[in-house]
């Protein structure tokens, strides 16, 4: 059986006979199906997100509707709308699992003589955003706090101009400038002697 807790409480009407758990692992999305028939519980790490195809039937009087003071499709669907977009607690007693999950919409088509529904859903697991950190002091669990430096204010420089230099704006020595400059020279020097202009 599974049953959707929140603000309300919704049961699904007949147990489907597999659910998939979808992103097993790492980062590969991938997709773990399980019998519900056979009891196999659930080992390794959490899936991104719970999925399955379910059944509501449109004869009150079927054998195999599993919950007392069930309406009908339509009444059960106007329950889900109730909870969709809400935080709920999904439990599968099948496979003794809770988790908190998203309510999302559920696709499906109403079909037969009696107007059975059928749909599938996908319940992504709900994260938290706020992390916790623990310290000694005297609030045990508080939440990430972010600790800015304040910085100087820069000057305002609009209008402004910047101060002129004096002296040689050079990065090299004048004597060194001096020198490098009779070197050419020469060398112009020998050049044009070779070419004999």
């Amino acid at each position: 059986m599974i049953r959707l807790q929140g603000k309300y409480r919704l049961t699904f009407p007949v147990t489907p006979g597999e659910i998939q758990l979808n992103g097993y692992g790492n980062e590969t999305e991938s997709t773990t199906t399980i019998d519900l028939l056979t009891h196999n519980r659930i080992s390794g790490r959490r899936p991104k997100s719970i999925s399955f195809e379910f059944f509501l039937p449109g004869n009150l009087e079927s054998d195999f509707i599993e919950v007392e003071g069930y309406q009908g499709p339509r009444e059960w669907l106007a329950g889900l709308d109730r909870l969709t977009g809400a935080e709920v607690l999904i439990t599968i007693d099948e496979l003794n699992l809770a988790w908190n999950v998203i309510v999302g919409q559920c696709d499906g088509r109403f079909s037969g003589k009696n107007v059975d529904y059928h749909g599938s859903i996908e319940f992504p697991l709900f994260v938290k955003g706020e992390f916790v950190t623990w310290s000694n002091q005297t609030q045990l669990l508080s939440p990430e706090k972010v600790i800015a430096k304040q910085q100087k204010a820069r000057p305002n420089t609009t209008g402004k101009s910047a101060k002129k230099k004096t002296g040689n704006q050079s990065l090299i020595d004048p004597a060194m400038q001096q020198i490098q400059r009779d070197r050419i020279d020469r060398k112009l020097a020998s050049l044009n002697r070779a070419i004999g202009t």
